[in-house]
């Protein structure tokens, strides 16, 4: 009686060879996502959104904002707000954001609400679309696109409004905060 191991190995052979194709397969196609994700972050890095700023909103007034060249966003409010149940504590606001064109950004982020126990009590998410004015020392953000979703600690949407007045912002620098300029009152220091 004979026994042919040429089924066998010829399995195992094209088994290995499938293999060591697919192992091929999926290191080209992650080196092609690299390289994309490289060119992404290349033209995130050196859009003119990048930066730290001081944004000047109509509902809460300032709010110091970092775009990051990784594509995050960072931004600080206010630790509390008025709410429809009293007063909320308000975390950081944090964030993505994509180009969507030589100038413009579309930023999605991220607070949350909580009551005066700690308790969470909901949260504001806020689609922006800013544009970088030419000189990039100003932004302004007066998209219909615009807005935050209200959600209440279930994940309910209570709202949704679109096309809020417009939000500025001014690129901070050492020793240029971006703070509007005020108007000095009785006692203000001059100097």
């Amino acid at each position: 009686m004979t026994t042919s191991n040429t089924g066998p190995c010829t399995s195992r052979r094209t088994a290995l060879a499938g293999l060591g194709a697919g192992g091929l397969g999926l290191a080209l196609a992650v080196a092609g996502q690299s390289a994309v994700a490289q060119e992404a972050a290349s033209e995130m890095a050196t859009h003119p959104i990048v930066g730290v700023w001081m944004v000047t909103t109509p509902r809460f007034g300032l709010a110091p904002s970092i775009f990051s060249p990784d594509g995050t966003v960072t931004i600080a409010r206010p630790a509390t707000q008025a709410g429809p149940q009293g007063v909320a504590f308000v975390s950081a606001e944090v964030g993505t954001w994509e180009p969507i064109s030589e100038r413009g950004v579309h930023f999605t982020s991220v607070r949350l609400l909580s009551d005066a126990n700690g308790t969470y009590t909901g949260s504001v998410t806020v689609d922006g679309h800013p544009t970088v004015s030419e000189d990039g020392q100003t932004f302004v953000d007066d998209s219909p696109d615009s807005g935050p979703t209200i959600r209440d600690a279930a994940g309910n949407v209570l709202a949704a409004p679109r096309g809020q007045p417009p939000v500025t912002s001014v690129r901070m620098g050492v020793g240029s905060p971006g703070f509007p300029p005020g108007t000095p009152t009785a006692g203000t220091p001059t100097a």
